[in-house]
């Protein structure tokens, strides 16, 4: 019983949290709407940020390059 009234408080909890996060988050995307590339670029980097990292991947590339370019005259 105790741990269910648990559960529930701290969903309540969480949830009440995350309706402020979206609020922010569509203000951001609003302003960026709005022509404001800063707010553009903020909500971009959260996004990378949530998803663990960079967008692109050093492994990305399946074809090897090579360290420098032959000059041809």
């Amino acid at each position: 019983m105790k741990t269910g009234l648990a559960l529930i408080v701290v969903t309540l909890a969480l949830a009440g949290c995350g309706q402020r996060y979206a609020e922010a988050w569509y203000q951001r995307k609003a302003q960026c709407a709005g022509g404001d590339y800063t707010a553009c670029s903020e909500i971009g980097h959260q996004a990378r940020a949530a998803m663990g990292g960079p967008s692109v991947s050093p492994a990305a590339s399946a074809v090897p390059m090579p360290l420098s370019t032959p000059i041809i005259d």
